[in-house]
């Protein structure tokens, strides 16, 4: 195996293990920006011609927010894990 560049030969579990740390990561980087975006932290109630608001306690909009990143993270491992086996394949 000497004289052989180290992109050409890569060790099999070593090229997954990288894709799936580095979609996990994407996944939850990603989702942790669209749940700040899109979770909402007020609840507006309509009751007899008027509207009231009550805010979500801050402990509760944050595990929200980090349960759906951590959910996004699990996605990005499944795409990692999947797109790793198609380079391993390839290679």
């Amino acid at each position: 195996m000497i004289g052989l560049s180290p992109r050409i030969k890569i060790f099999r579990g070593e090229n997954v293990e990288k894709s799936i740390q580095k979609w996990s990561i994407y996944g939850f980087l990603i989702s942790l920006a669209l749940s700040v975006l899109f979770v909402d932290n007020k609840v507006i109630t309509h009751f007899d011609g008027g509207y009231t608001t009550e805010y979500v306690p801050v402990y509760d909009y944050f595990v929200s927010i980090i349960r759906y990143s951590v959910i996004g993270a699990f996605i990005g491992l499944f795409v990692g894990w999947r797109l790793g086996k198609r380079i391993n394949r390839a290679n």
